[in-house]
């Protein structure tokens, strides 16, 4: 009787193998996936089995005269139809005679599972032997992600498919080719290097992604609304400032006046005191008012804006005096 174990190890290569797999495959599989749909027509299992049977021996064919594209292109459709553990092992005996070995040592860990489900133990074994046999081959892309790195929304691609956290810190293999290693994350400056695979057999590749730095058009956009909500409250503030310079201008010319003087009783000259302190508190008023009135119109127009577009030039001058104030702003817009 032919028997084959299972330990730790192979379970992990298996959970591992399957990763790497959906990372690796995901063209593949759309194409599956639309041949499994127009195959949804047939009328039997019998007659999808039979089918693959057709477009196995097809392939076979295609992989003994050396066309090894068109041949693995039947082996897929063959698996669309059905998966059985020799529809596995002939595809990945096809992606390891056109050099992606990733791809052929995922085939062959999904054909040792298929088998193992099925209880096929010799073909199981075949496909055990297969993945012991190309595991030394394999280029692998390892991750490292620091918890510094990790901010917020972060995503890690390899080419085009994303890499999700669970397998970040593994090593993942690769098909040998060139491909773009990128970070991203919104409202960071993205990273990317190119990673160059082609003669990697064997071989480990070590990414340390970094820290990513803020978008500066992120930054230039939060100094900008700080600057403006301070330009807003502070020429808030000024705009009080000035209303009350000029309630005590009145309350000064009102206490400066003679008909406050009861006319025909005595003669009376009006007092100077109440109207010089009236006249002191609309000058500060005034002054402090139009400072700060100023500076709010400053900080809102000089704010930095998203786009870092050259601001407008911006002139602003205050002038006070006894009787009242003003601000005047001169510039071009």
């Amino acid at each position: 009787m032919v028997t084959f174990a299972h330990n730790h190890d192979c379970l992990t290569s298996v959970a591992v193998g399957l990763l790497s797999g959906a990372l690796l495959l995901v063209s593949n599989s759309a194409a599956a996936q639309g041949r499994a749909s127009e195959s949804a027509r047939a009328p039997s299992a019998v007659s999808r089995s039979a089918q693959a049977d057709v477009l196995l021996h097809q392939g076979q064919a295609l992989l003994d005269s050396d066309q090894l594209a068109a041949a693995c292109a039947k082996f897929e459709a063959a698996e669309a139809l059905e998966i059985a553990p020799v529809t596995l092992l002939r595809l990945g005996d096809c992606y390891q005679r056109a050099g992606r070995t990733a791809s052929a040592w995922h085939s062959f860990l999904e054909a040792e599972a298929v088998a193992r489900a099925k209880k096929d133990l010799e073909q199981g074994q075949l496909a055990a032997q297969r993945v012991s046999a190309i595991e030394p081959q394999l280029t692998r892309v390892l991750f490292v992600v620091p918890t510094t790195s990790r901010v917020p929304g972060l995503t890690v691609r390899l080419g085009a498919n994303t890499v999700p956290p669970s397998a970040w810190d593994t090593a993942i293999a690769v098909d040998p080719g060139v491909q773009r290693v990128s970070a991203s994350a919104k409202g960071y400056q993205s990273w990317s290097v190119e990673l160059d695979a082609t003669h990697g057999e064997g071989q480990l590749f070590r990414f340390n992604v970094p820290t990513l730095s803020p978008s500066l058009a992120d930054g230039r956009a939060a100094r900008g609304n700080a600057y403006r909500t301070a330009g807003v409250v502070t020429g808030s503030v000024g705009l009080a400032g000035i209303g009350a310079g000029a309630l005590f201008g009145a309350l000064s010319r009102n206490a400066d006046s003679t008909s406050t003087c009861v006319k025909g009783v005595v003669q009376c000259t009006p007092s100077k005191s109440n109207s010089m302190v009236y006249t002191d508190a609309a000058t500060v008023s005034f002054a402090l008012g139009g400072a700060l009135l100023a500076t709010g119109v400053t900080l809102f127009v000089l704010a930095p804006s998203p786009d870092n577009k050259e601001q407008h030039a911006l002139r602003v001058a205050a002038r006070y005096a006894s009787s009242g104030g003003r601000v005047q702003l001169e510039g071009v817009w």
